[in-house]
């Protein structure tokens, strides 16, 4: 009888290990979806029953059909008098419908009075809306995009090596793969910068999706998508300089060889991924890179790399033109792999909050990060 409890024992120690084990070693965090909010419960917080809890839930009446209904799918408003006085921000993304707009605003305000249950001020990004509400006045200042919230794929862009046309020796000769990197960073800021002047541009949503084909590396990543938003009271500078700003600083600092990313702010947001994120098609379209030909005699590897657009200079025929041709591309690219390999080298994200993915995120892993306060 002894034996067989030792018997058991034994198999139910070996259970609860193989359990640790699977806890320790199974699948990253399950993805987490949107929304994802910020509370600020230092702010102070309101009761059950309040006037501003009153004033909170008049907005959440109002705001979701004001904004729905409007072209710019946009709608502020304050409810109620000092001290209990509330101001709310609603924005639904430009490529969103009235109805999903308007839906997705009515769950963010239930949404958001259960994660910051009773916080003064809340703020919750979800796809395809925004919204906050505060007891301090966002609406006088425009410019005001603190509170964010960074995200970027914990995948990195393919360090294949690929070839390239050496002038110097006449040979193709391979390069390393944070080549191919710091070329990706610098074609996906392009597209970046040229969708939010699209966005900018746009005086009715403040809103611009782009897409660029890169169809040149050894890699998955055939194709960068963007999207750009302000809220559309913002003037065509401001949307663009709050934009600059934050493409600027995020940027280098958390997108250095990462396929895609987002920074989620009220005022102003932008993302880029390999894939197509957005509904529609692309209201901004950049020419497709494609690889530049050896000089005569040569044939062209799969993985050749593209002349930026606008620096090629006219092809003569001549070898020692193609040669020159040639030159300048690698001495472009080149310049910008060093570019980007000096703005790298800067400190990771203050915060991470959460180790794990949302539901919009294709990849399995990615980090979050908090910027500012709100």
């Amino acid at each position: 009888m002894a034996g067989h409890r030792r018997h058991l024992t034994f198999w139910y120690n070996l259970a609860a290990v193989a359990l640790l084990l699977a806890l320790l070693h199974g699948p990253l965090a399950e993805a987490q979806p949107l929304p994802w909010q910020l509370c600020n419960a230092t702010a102070g917080n309101y009761t059950e029953g309040s006037a501003y809890q009153a004033n909170v839930r008049a907005l959440a009446s109002a705001l979701p059909a004001n904004a729905s209904s409007s072209r710019a799918l946009f709608a502020e408003g304050a409810a109620g008098t000092a001290p209990d006085k509330v101001y709310a921000i609603a924005l639904c993304r430009g490529d969103t419908n009235a109805s999903s707009c308007a839906a997705c605003l009515a769950a963010a305000f239930d949404t958001a009075q259960q994660l910051c249950a009773f916080n003064r001020r809340a703020t919750l990004f979800n796809d395809p809306c925004i919204l906050r509400y505060s007891d301090q006045d966002i609406l006088a200042n425009v410019t005001d995009n603190r509170g964010m919230f960074v995200a970027w794929n914990y995948n990195n862009v393919s360090t294949g090596r690929m070839a390239v046309f050496d002038a110097t020796s006449g040979q193709l000769v391979n390069t390393s793969g944070d080549y191919a990197s710091a070329v990706y960073d610098a074609f996906s800021g392009m597209l970046v910068n040229a969708t939010a002047d699209y966005a900018a541009k746009d005086s009715v949503r403040r809103f611009g999706t782009g897409e660029m084909g890169f169809n040149v590396f050894d890699s998955p990543y055939h194709n960068i998508f963007s999207l750009a938003q302000c809220t559309p009271d913002m003037s065509e500078a401001d949307c663009r300089s709050c934009l600059g700003d934050i493409i600027r600083r995020m940027m280098p600092k958390y997108f250095v060889g990462k396929p895609g990313g987002r920074v989620f702010g009220v005022r102003c947001n932008f993302r880029f991924e390999a894939y197509e994120f957005f509904s529609g098609r692309p209201l901004l379209q950049l020419s497709g890179l494609t690889p530049s030909p050896p000089p005569p005699g040569l044939s062209a590897p799969s993985g050749l790399p593209p002349s930026p657009p606008g620096l090629r200079p006219a092809a003569s025929g001549n070898i020692n033109n193609r040669e020159g041709e040639l030159l300048l591309d690698r001495c472009v690219l080149l310049w910008l792999a060093l570019t980007i390999k000096r703005t790298s080298k800067i400190a990771p994200p203050l915060l991470v909050l959460r180790p794990a993915s949302p539901g919009n995120y294709r990849d399995a892993r990615f980090d979050v990060g908090l910027w500012g306060s709100h």
